[in-house]
């Protein structure tokens, strides 16, 4: 098993930073590790283009979204990556990841796996959006992110999750993988809605990140 990592930033340096160091430091299964930014300021892009952990880098000048910088960054997988994985910048890795990932992934009708405990995402609780945003899949799911803009009440999870499985493939957890180091910024959260011409989350509905 090889593991391609993208994960998606948006501004949130010490965030951003913490999410790549606790991947260096836990990850155990071979890998490449990619940052997809999604233009963020320039204290952010400096250090990731110094960042000596990165494999590569990529900087857009604008925010195309998480689905969007996901499938680039996935773009670049080596030949021999087996599984690709998509993580958002506020991502605490926790030791022994990647056993319960390998678990996981036992099932061979298992494509989908995410790192969070199911449930553990107050959003994962919705029918449409049960795995959240730091998955992994198998190389041979043809499913990739939806780029469509996104809408009220719509974020490309949801949408993934739905033609993963309706391509045939199951779901899993390879919970304890992740915790999240902020579990609620309201601020943050209203800001990339705002971008994007969204009314501001309530507290029930699942916000919108990347």
């Amino acid at each position: 098993m090889q593991l391609h990592t993208v994960i998606v930033s948006w501004n949130r340096l010490a965030l951003t930073r913490q999410t790549v160091e606790s991947y260096a430091a836990t990850v155990t299964l071979p890998h490449t590790l990619v940052v997809v930014d999604n233009g963020s300021a320039p204290d952010v892009q400096r250090w990731l283009l110094d960042c000596p952990l990165l494999d590569d880098v990529v900087l857009l000048n604008e925010n195309r979204y998480p689905g969007f910088a996901a499938n680039l960054g996935w773009q670049l997988a080596p030949p021999e990556a087996t599984h690709l994985h998509r993580s958002d910048n506020d991502t605490l890795f926790l030791p022994g990841w990647c056993d319960g990932l390998a678990a996981a992934f036992t099932h061979p009708r298992v494509g989908l796996v995410g790192l969070t405990q199911e449930g553990d995402e107050r959003w994962t609780r919705y029918a449409d959006w049960p795995v959240g945003g730091n998955a992994v899949i198998r190389r041979d799911v043809k499913t990739r992110y939806s780029e469509e803009p996104w809408r009220e009440g719509w974020a490309e999870c949801g949408q993934f999750y739905k033609d993963v499985r309706r391509e045939g493939w199951r779901r899993a957890w390879a919970a304890p993988g992740i915790e999240y180091l902020v579990v609620d910024d309201p601020a943050y959260y209203e800001a990339t809605h705002a971008a994007r011409g969204l009314p501001a989350p309530d507290r029930e509905s699942p916000p919108i990140g990347g």
